[in-house]
């Protein structure tokens, strides 16, 4: 090999030399600088709004599938029962056959009496309506 060849090696290896050791200071200082800005992160006022209005739109949201659970669940009414009732006592004068359930119910009546305890679908849809609301409220 001649000199001039040699002297153009060893230049080139200085210059990549020298680049390696920038790029590795370059990545050591990279990484050293998001260590130290993501363990003191800022915070914006909007985060915790945010994260405050997240929270009440989880609880909302909780609360309007409760309350569309609670809606499914059916109770017999004040006017079912009449109805029921009356059903039962007219089969009976008509001499028309009593289904089981309708016998029970006869049962029943003719053991406790036509007195009920049931509500009127108005109230029920009242303390339903109150239950709903304050399930509503909670998450204010």
């Amino acid at each position: 090999m001649s000199i001039q060849q040699i002297h153009y090696k060893n230049k080139s290896e200085i210059k990549l030399n020298s680049i390696f050791s920038f790029t590795r200071m370059a990545g050591i200082f990279f990484f050293i600088l998001t260590a130290a800005s993501s363990a003191v992160a800022q915070e914006y006022a909007t985060d915790r709004l945010f994260m405050k209005e997240f929270s009440k739109t989880k609880c909302r949201s909780l609360a309007e599938y409760k309350i569309n659970s609670l809606k499914i669940i059916r109770t017999m009414t004040l006017e079912q029962q009449a109805l029921l009732n009356q059903n039962v006592w007219s089969k009976l004068r008509s001499n028309l056959p009593l289904s089981p359930g309708e016998k029970k119910h006869l049962r029943q009546l003719k053991k406790k009496g036509v007195s009920s305890t049931k509500l009127s679908s108005k109230n029920i849809w009242d303390r339903k309506a109150a239950q709903f609301r304050e399930i509503r409220l909670k998450c204010k």
